[in-house]
């Protein structure tokens, strides 16, 4: 009897722990779902090239693989990206191109929803590859070095080991890398290791930091072989504005403020070209600065109360002009700043690089007319500008904006994302890649046809000169054979805001 009741209390207990037991897992593997991971510590895919490093899913990714890799904000584009890559693997013969980025939406993200949109443009980019019934067709594979680029050493690692660094290129092999970050270190030491013999092509999109390009000018470290981008440097959008200063005789004179490094202290090589540009002789806008005498340095890490000072100290001079070598994420604060300050009725205009074009045009602090204030930079890609009667290549972005608000394997991108402009660049980045992909896959009879190396891609990147241009959502374009920079077949064009 004693024996019964001792073997039914321990089975009453198992039952509870075992209860127990199946609750916490079944949380585990809730919470950890909502987040995109495994309960077990992997993440939701199959790629083999995927680890997870301090609580991100960060390498080598086919969206095929698994589509919540990435987390629930990332579900929809990965789905199209999905789709279409499963239709590429149906035939033999296919390359593939890595979009190499921090990816993390939300605040964490270092670009924040802004990664979205950089692989929505990516995905049209692949999709209209791939219907341009050119050989071959194109996988998209995903690069994901972090939400802050942190990681970029396991995903290069992983890049190149699945890259066609041979001879000649295998089915599914990667041949080309777009995207590449912002201008931050990472980004330039992920190139170089990508650069190394055998080295891999890569078409930068958003990054405008000068020096960042084949020369490797900015570090001073040797060149980047096979490192070119899309997007306009800043020197080449303050030379643009300093033409347009000749053009409208502009006087007066410019107080520079610059920062050199990021919130987290890191080299803001975005900030540092953008002062460089501004002081260089050659480029027409030093005169302006040397003329009020005034350059406030402006660290990050120290708050508004620095922003503050700054616009109270204008107000002792004749000052017109500021020559902003920051970042936008500060300037609303300080346009708040240049708005209550004592002088606040003398208009001032802001003059900046391209990180403006995130800049709310709505803001009540250009459009006081009691503080006339008006912010002027050149946007890399700018929806409004592109789709102008006066933009000699606006059928180029209206083909590309009908294709990215139409519906691609049951998913819709919103009209709206391409404000920020990334989704414009990251499509010119691959369609610029998939096109040397597709010339490099021609042999001396345009008949024959066989999978490129990576080598053979990167020699067509530095043949887009002359006629032979790539057709971008943002215009028609060249490659510098020397350097890899943008060449524009149109000069790009200042914008003001208001």
């Amino acid at each position: 009897m004693l024996l019964r009741q001792i073997g039914t209390l321990f089975h009453r207990r198992l039952v509870v722990i075992v209860v127990v037991v199946a609750v916490l897992i079944s949380t585990i593997v809730l919470v950890n779902y909502t987040q995109g991971w495994w309960p077990w510590g992997g993440c939701e895919t199959r790629s083999a090239d995927v680890v997870e490093i301090d609580d991100e899913c960060v390498g080598l990714m086919d969206p095929a693989d698994g589509t919540m890799v990435l987390g629930k904000e990332y579900q929809p584009i990965l789905e199209a990206i999905a789709a279409e890559n499963r239709q590429v693997a149906q035939g033999k013969d296919h390359s593939a191109i890595a979009l190499m980025a921090p990816m993390g939406a939300g605040p964490r993200g270092l670009v924040g929803e802004r990664a979205l949109h950089q692989l929505e443009g990516a995905f049209i980019g692949q999709y209209r590859a791939n219907r341009s019934e050119t050989f071959p067709k194109i996988r998209l594979l995903l690069a994901n070095t972090g939400h802050d680029g942190s990681k970029w050493q396991t995903t290069v690692q992983a890049v190149r080991r699945n890259a066609a660094t041979g001879a000649t290129g295998s089915p599914g092999q990667i041949v080309a890398v777009t995207g590449m970050g912002p201008s931050q270190q990472e980004s330039i030491d992920a190139a170089r290791a990508l650069a190394k013999d055998p080295g891999i092509p890569m078409v930068a999109d958003f990054i405008t930091a000068a020096g960042f390009n084949t020369t490797g000018e900015i570090d001073d470290a040797g060149p980047i072989p096979g490192l070119t981008r899309t997007a306009v440097s800043t020197s080449g959008q303050l030379a643009a504005i300093s033409e347009e200063f000749k053009k409208k005789k502009v006087t007066g004179a410019a107080a520079l403020m610059w920062a050199d490094v990021t919130p987290q202290g890191t080299k803001d090589l975005y900030a540092r070209s953008l002062k460089d540009a501004f002081l260089d002789p050659k480029l027409g806008l030093k005169p302006y600065v040397d003329k009020s005498g005034l350059s406030f340095p402006f660290d990050p890490r120290g708050g508004p109360s620095l922003l503050r000072t700054i616009s109270d100290t204008i107000c002792g001079t004749k000052t017109d002009m500021i020559f902003y070598a920051g970042r936008q994420a500060f300037m609303p604060t300080f346009l708040k700043l240049l708005r209550s300050r004592p002088c606040r009725s003398t208009p001032i205009t802001v003059v900046t690089g391209d990180d403006a074009q995130d800049q709310d045009p709505n803001d009540p602090s250009l459009h006081d007319p009691e503080a006339p204030i008006k912010v002027l930079f050149v946007p890399l890609a700018d929806p409004n500008r592109l789709d102008n009667e006066a933009n000699p290549h606006r059928q180029l972005y209206r083909d590309f904006r009908d294709e990215f608000v139409a519906p691609h394997h049951g998913v819709k991108f919103p009209a709206a994302h391409l404000g920020s402009g990334l989704a414009i660049l990251s499509y010119d980045a691959v369609t610029a890649a998939a096109t040397a992909v597709q010339k490099a896959a021609i042999g001396v009879d345009p008949s024959q046809l066989s999978l490129p190396s990576a080598a053979a891609v990167r020699g067509q990147l530095y043949l887009f000169t002359g006629t032979n241009v790539i057709r971008g959502a943002s215009g028609a374009f060249t490659l510098d054979s020397k350097t890899g920079e943008r060449v524009n077949v149109t000069v790009p064009a200042p914008v003001t805001i208001p």
